[in-house]
């Protein structure tokens, strides 16, 4: 597969500040912890600087972030780092207890095709472990920025044909002042974001909860 171009590894610092602003309440990492197992070896996948990563290690559970962009990778982090693709997963089967992805890859978006990387979700995650996507879910006050209403949004019922359930969770971008706003709003949405900034911005996220059923031939 193509990997795709994120600004993240020649903009760390805008990087960062959407990391901190997006769920600033902490509900996905809350949702995330609540469904993830309490100890063992957890993979994040499109871990980006490991800002989520970060936030689950716990004393009896390991998280490997894996990233295929070198400039994403933050060594100082307390993370098992891993350079590597969704599709082409640089382990053996059943190598890991449970494995997530944040707003890190989008299955289905523009026309994104979901299956490689669901399949080596399978394959890696031992069978009956969580498999778990966040993404946004649309009909908010973040992507009411975008002129026509639309933007990049999961759709539930592609995933639940893949045998995954959807958690609404109901978040904000929230950010420390209106120029921090404005900076970030206007990267994602030119004029309408610039013109009108705000310190908390309405946002729905979907956390799509599937269970592994092993390596498929």
């Amino acid at each position: 597969m193509a990997v795709i171009p994120f600004y993240g590894a020649e903009d760390p610092v805008m990087f960062a500040l959407e990391r901190r602003a997006m769920d600033r309440p902490g509900h996905v990492v809350s949702a995330l912890e609540r469904r993830l197992p309490a100890e063992g070896l957890i993979l994040d996948v499109g871990a980006g600087d490991g800002f989520t990563a970060q936030r689950l290690v716990h004393d009896r559970r390991r998280v490997i972030a894996l990233e295929p962009a070198a400039g994403m990778v933050r060594p100082e982090r307390a993370l098992s780092w891993v350079r590597g693709e969704a599709e082409h997963l640089p382990f053996s089967d059943g190598a890991v207890d449970a494995a997530y992805a944040t707003w890190a890859y989008f299955f289905t978006g523009g026309g994104w095709d979901p299956g490689p990387g669901l399949r080596e979700l399978h394959r890696v995650v031992r069978p009956g472990g969580p498999l778990l996507i966040v993404d946004n879910l649309g009909d908010d006050g973040f992507l009411s920025y975008v002129k026509d209403g639309t933007g990049h949004r999961a759709d539930p019922e592609i995933w639940n044909g893949f045998g995954f359930e959807c958690e609404a969770i109901e978040t904000v971008f929230a950010f420390d002042d209106l120029e921090e706003a404005r900076t970030l709003l206007a990267f994602y949405f030119g004029e309408s974001g610039r013109n009108d900034p705000k310190l908390e911005i309405g946002y729905r996220v979907g956390l799509f909860a599937g269970v592994s059923t092993g390596p498929t031939a």
